[in-house]
């Protein structure tokens, strides 16, 4: 329960939220208090409570507001998103596709496009994702059986990084979907979450992880002969010389695995500490997704 309260905008973008000004209309922040109260209609109460329930905990605050004048649970919240910073409010809108409330459905849930609809009126940077989900085998009394769970929950990003989600790191995760792809997918989500954490270095061991379980996937899809034991460099020049790709493809595509053996937690970190920086965290993963995508376009 915890993980998902603290994982928000304010405290995963500190760096944006720090070097920039956050400016966000009262009239955005309105449609979106109405929108709520329109889509959950009887339930709009509940909801205002159960987010000023995990708003208390992220801020460490019995009472949102320092006023007195807003002794019910509901009112607090709804006093707090109207008064309180922008990132503030930004985690808010996370909070509310993340906490469980009744009437908020998923995976297709009509508010996040209304959102990113208000995002757009208001000519403001960002843009909020949908719901990842992943369908994982069960035995249910001995009868085999799939279940579907949320693997990434709406997350309000930067529009600059809109176009690596839509056209990197939203296909490769369905293309990962596929139960072939099984052990990458697992791979891949335990990346991004490393990343959302700040673990940076665990997130490149995997992202090479996957990377790996992709490329064994596609030659095991092609017919094309490799070992369990084969590492990326090996797995690539074997996809590579069963394609119609150049061989200059090579060096931007094992990139991936060399940061891996060079800053990974995969590899002792020896007499000197490994210090990866978000930056270098968010380009491998990128890196990892357009490969993926890459790669899977060129053997499918």
């Amino acid at each position: 329960m915890l993980d998902k309260i603290f994982n928000v905008f304010s405290r995963r973008e500190k760096t944006i939220v720090d070097s920039q000004a956050i400016s966000l209309p009262i009239e955005f922040r309105n449609r979106v208090v109405m929108l709520l109260r329109d889509e959950l209609q009887d339930s709009f109460v509940d909801c205002l409570s159960i987010l000023r329930n995990k708003l208390a905990y992220l801020h460490g605050k019995f009472q949102l507001n320092d006023s007195r004048h807003h002794s019910e649970v509901h009112e607090d919240a709804l006093h707090f998103m109207c008064t309180c910073k922008d990132e503030y409010f930004l985690d808010v809108i996370e909070l509310i596709f993340n906490s469980d409330i009744s009437g908020v459905s998923w995976p297709d849930n009509t508010m996040i496009p209304a959102i990113n609809q208000f995002f757009q009126i208001d000519d403001l940077p960002f843009h909020l994702t949908p719901y990842v989900t992943e369908e994982l085998e069960m035995s249910f009394y001995g009868t085999s059986t799939t279940e579907t769970r949320i693997a990434e929950y709406p997350r309000v990003i930067r529009k600059d990084k809109e176009v690596i989600y839509k056209f990197a790191l939203e296909p490769a995760l369905q293309i990962l979907r596929g139960k072939e792809f099984k052990s990458a997918n697992s791979e891949f989500l335990n990346a991004l979450e490393d990343q959302r954490k700040g673990d940076f270095r665990d997130c490149l061991t995997k992202c090479g992880s996957a990377f790996e379980s992709t490329m064994k996937v596609l030659c095991k899809k092609n017919s094309i002969s490799y070992k369990e034991t084969d590492t990326a460099t090996s797995l690539l020049k074997s996809l590579l010389q069963n394609s119609q790709l150049d061989s200059y493809w090579e060096q931007p595509l094992i990139l991936i695995a060399t940061l891996r053996n060079r800053l990974s937690s995969s590899h002792g970190a020896g007499s000197q500490s490994k210090n990866v920086p978000p930056h270098v965290a968010a380009y491998v993963v990128n890196a990892t997704a357009s490969a993926i995508v890459f790669l899977e376009s060129e053997f499918s």
